[in-house]
């Protein structure tokens, strides 16, 4: 039987040869076998939203943040489940959140913008 870090890398290699459904299997075996692997939330939470499942997705993302807060990028790909899931405020907050981490960060303050002209636009 395949240990935590067996099914994390197995999932990593299919999320990124496109085998999405194959990735999420195995990220949530190792995410069941490691509940502390911040990697393998974040890996299982973008397979997620590979697949439109974006409850999921910000699910497993909020955990992979919890388990290691202070990452730029984790908010960001929050940000984007939450754009994708037609819930704007929240992922507004997450660009925001981002940029408080990482003033630099050219994707969320891009994309933060974007959202910004959209919003005014409804």
């Amino acid at each position: 039987m395949a240990d935590a870090m067996e099914h994390f890398i197995i999932g990593v290699d299919a999320f990124k040869t496109g085998e999405i459904d194959k990735a999420i299997k195995e990220l949530e075996a190792a995410t069941q076998a490691d509940k502390k692997n911040h990697k393998a939330f974040a890996y299982l939470g973008a397979a997620y939203a590979a697949k439109d499942r974006y409850n999921a997705a910000i699910g497993a993302f909020k955990i992979s943040e919890q388990l290691n807060p202070g990452v730029p990028s984790i908010h960001y790909n929050i940000a984007q489940a939450y754009e994708a899931a037609g819930i704007p405020n929240e992922a507004e907050f997450e660009y925001e959140r981002a940029l408080q981490i990482d003033p630099h960060y050219k994707k969320a303050a891009d994309a933060l913008a974007e959202l910004k002209k959209k919003l005014k636009h409804i």
